[in-house]
């Protein structure tokens, strides 16, 4: 509304009071229009550059990060911030050979906040170029590139035509998400006893997920290979699924040694409520056990690894866990893999002594299955001590001790408990 007609209204309403409110008014929109002046003198000076673009220092801008402390080397998402001058409208950012988006970047004079993106450069620069309509400048900063992080299939045992989650990271750094011919990335199925060879995309690749569909005719004993491109180079790497034939005790049959009747109760293949068999029977334990209370049990077989007697270290102890949903892991606290090793659930070959604690909590950051079949696997050098090392004949008798001790925080509170455990085996570390 122009002030004449204000003026005029108000004229109308109140003749006596019309020219004191007038006055009134016009200083009080000169008033804001000083402000307004004001604040735009302002912007314009935070957004004004006056030449080129410099860049005086480099600081890590995550929270609760040490941010005083320059830094010339990066992580990929992280959050930087650049000080110095002349930064505002910046037209092209280049960091360690990647182009940042520059709509992703608030940027005034003096300080440019951008974060480092999650890709993975073909040719590394090692520096931070920084542009605008006025100029370029350019500073040595490097980023750390991650290696492909893969640890194997979340349950080695999955049966065939199922999707398994792939344990690891940066899968999609390495285009494991392309599903065309001619992505560097590949992953075949093989087992050459069989003359089996099958090539698989993965079923699902992002940052946070990446999973497969075995091929539904795929045989046990096979392995998959991942292969890629990692800075120029192909790398390739090959994980197991299902060694059956590593299993140490099959489908809990015959005569296994079993030490007493609890142990020879544990054994299920599936139902009532329970998990659903990977094809062989297992351990299931169920019910109430007080705290500190002992329950243990022992089974055997011919030992026939010598190899993994001669180099321990070089082999892994692996079996699948299953919790009920209603019945996660307890925490052992002070008692658990880092504190004193006691009580919890222990499992020792050839009588080892001390005991060997497996604590998933502390040791794997699994408390709850969810329902659902894990693996996991201890190196097999902790699983028995000097004075009862494995044998290196064959056919040697070796025990495996299963022991349930419930080792609750506050020392009284009983366990109420719906575990299972299968498919018990020795494997290499690396395939």
């Amino acid at each position: 509304m122009e002030l004449n007609h204000i003026f005029y209204i108000m004229n109308k309403k109140n003749k006596r009071f019309n020219i004191l409110a007038a006055a009134t008014f016009v200083l009080a929109m000169m008033s804001a229009c000083s402000d307004v002046v004001k604040y735009q003198d302002e912007v314009e000076d935070l957004f004004h550059n006056d030449g080129a673009p410099v860049i005086a220092a480099v600081y890590d801008a995550t929270p609760d990060a040490d941010q005083a402390t320059p830094i010339n080397v990066g992580v990929l998402k992280q959050f930087i911030k650049l000080q110095g001058q002349n930064l505002s409208h910046p037209t092209k950012v280049v960091i360690n050979g990647i182009d940042v988006d520059v709509r992703q970047i608030y940027a005034e004079n003096n300080t440019s906040w951008i974060r480092i993106p999650r890709v993975v450069p073909e040719v590394e620069t090692g520096k931070l170029v920084y542009e605008t309509a006025q100029g370029s400048y350019s500073i040595d900063f490097d980023v750390t590139i991650p290696s492909l992080d893969l640890q194997g299939l979340e349950n080695e045992f999955i049966l065939p035509g199922k999707e398994v989650r792939v344990k690891g990271d940066f899968f999609d750094l390495y285009e494991f998400n392309d599903t065309t011919d001619a992505s560097p990335a590949s992953i075949t199925i093989t087992n050459e006893a069989l003359g089996y060879h099958e090539v698989i995309k993965t079923d699902s690749c992002t940052e946070s997920y990446t999973s497969i569909i075995i091929p539904e005719d795929c045989p046990d004993n096979s392995l998959i290979t991942f292969s890629w491109i990692e800075m120029g180079e192909k790398r390739s790497q090959t994980i197991p699924y299902r060694m059956t034939d590593q299993l140490m005790y099959g489908n809990f049959e015959g005569d296994l040694g079993w030490w007493n009747d609890w142990g020879k109760s544990l054994v299920t293949s599936g139902g009532n409520g329970g998990p659903e068999s990977l094809g062989y029977a297992f351990l299931r334990i169920t019910g109430t056990f007080g705290a500190w209370e002992w329950n243990s049990t022992g089974f055997g077989c011919n030992w026939r690894w010598l190899d993994a007697s001669a180099h321990p270290e070089n082999y892994v102890f692996k079996f699948e866990i299953w919790t009920n949903s209603n019945y996660p892991y307890y925490s052992y606290g002070d008692n658990g893999l880092y504190g004193t090793h006691n009580g919890g659930y222990n499992i020792t070959l050839n009588n080892g002594a001390p005991r060997r604690q497996f604590d998933p909590i502390s040791e794997y950051g699994i408390s709850n299955t969810y329902g659902h079949w894990m693996t996991v696997s201890m190196p097999l050098n902790e699983m028995f001590d000097a004075d009862h090392a494995l044998p290196t004949t064959p056919d040697q008798w070796v025990n495996l001790e299963f022991v349930l001790q419930p080792n609750p925080i506050d020392g009284e509170s009983p366990w109420n408990v719906d575990h299972a455990w299968g498919q018990f085996r020795i494997e290499p570390k690396q395939y």
